[in-house]
């Protein structure tokens, strides 16, 4: 399962969806609030990408 997680907060960035992936963030969406702390994200260097394996 791919992750957004806020750099600042280290918190979920985004509310996971019924998949659970998140493949692409559209530039369109920034800026965007933190589903963790609320912080506004204005761009893509604000995120980083955790992978989780369920097995």
């Amino acid at each position: 399962m791919l992750t957004l997680i806020h750099k600042e907060c280290g918190g979920p960035a985004l509310e996971e969806s019924p998949v659970g992936e998140v493949c692409s963030l559209p530039v369109d969406r920034f800026p965007f609030p933190c589903f963790t702390c609320l912080e506004e994200i204005v761009d893509e260097t604000e995120v980083r990408i955790s992978e989780e394996w369920e097995i």
